[in-house]
């Protein structure tokens, strides 16, 4: 009679136990750095998003400060303001020996001058600056000299003349031959002649709002030029702007100053921009030169 071969040979209980514990260490172990690398690619893509977005929004408040009509730029406290130039030229400032030469006086009252080139008829309501000084004493924006302010007083410059076109004091522009010419409804007498002969054409002013409680920056640009800098974007001028966009969101904090500079060195204006997102959080400090050759 045959004996069936019986296979003894398998695993036992704590052999078992001994392999689904080491088993689960390792896993534990693999998770652990497994999860450690995701989230440290998690902050690191959070932290980029976020410079991404400072830098975005700092580039595009630096372009604007670029294109201001020079010594237009002010900060106060959480506000940035300036006046964007919509298009400008030189101006004819003398006669010439053409037939048609049209000279801007500055004398006296002026309707009408020539331009170096060709101009844009600019849109309704638009106005001319020409030298703006942007002077400020205890009382505010000096009258006649910056266009913030009221026309002069007869102090500083004529009475009545200012360094920007009146409101409502509409500009055409006309083929006048060679160059174009620039008419105003009404005769004018800007307060300086530019040593530059340089015009700007503006359209409103222009601002950058922090609100760290709203958590955001935004830019409103198409309201009234006024003495009084505003920093409200719920009050006016700014809540009937003509246009109001968010510039950037997820900021806790800013800070903004402003270094006007002098004839020789260009002004500065300094932006401290902190944002913050589910715990992430980064501090950028940018600065932009600002010309203020007039």
């Amino acid at each position: 009679m045959s004996r069936i071969g019986i296979n003894t040979k398998g695993f036992t209980l704590i052999e078992l136990i001994i392999v689904i514990t080491l088993t689960g260490i390792v896993a534990v172990f693999i998770s652990t750095i497994t999860g450690n690398q995701m989230a440290a690619y998690v902050d690191v893509s959070a932290r980029a998003n976020l410079v991404n977005l400072a830098e975005s929004s700092l580039r595009r408040m630096g372009r604007d400060l670029h294109n201001a009509v020079p010594n237009s730029v002010r900060v106060s406290a959480n506000a940035i303001e300036f006046v964007p130039i919509i298009s400008a030229g030189r101006y004819r400032s003398a006669p010439s020996a053409l037939a048609s030469s049209d000279h801007l006086d500055f004398s006296t009252s002026d309707a009408s001058f020539q331009v170096m080139g060709n101009l844009t008829q600019p849109a309704l309501g638009s106005r001319l600056v020409i030298y703006n000084f942007s002077w400020v004493d205890g009382s505010g924006p000096v009258a006649g000299v910056n266009l913030f302010g009221s026309a002069s007083a007869g102090v500083l410059s004529p009475a009545g003349s200012h360094v920007i076109s009146p409101v409502g004091n509409e500009i055409s522009i006309t083929d006048n031959g060679v160059n174009d010419l620039v008419t105003l409804d009404s005769a004018f007498q800007f307060a300086f002649n530019s040593p530059s002969k340089r015009f700007y054409v503006v359209n409103g002013a222009a601002s950058f709002i922090c609100d760290a409680s709203a958590g955001e920056i935004r830019r409103y640009a198409g309201y009234g030029i006024q003495s009084t800098q505003p920093t409200n974007g719920a009050a006016a001028p700014l809540s009937g702007a003509s246009s109001s966009a968010l510039l950037v969101d997820h900021v806790e904090a800013c800070t903004l100053s402003y270094s006007p500079g002098t004839s020789q060195r260009k002004g500065i204006v300094t932006i401290i921009l902190t944002l913050l997102d589910n715990g992430e959080r980064v501090r950028l400090v940018h600065q932009v030169h600002v010309g203020n050759r007039a």
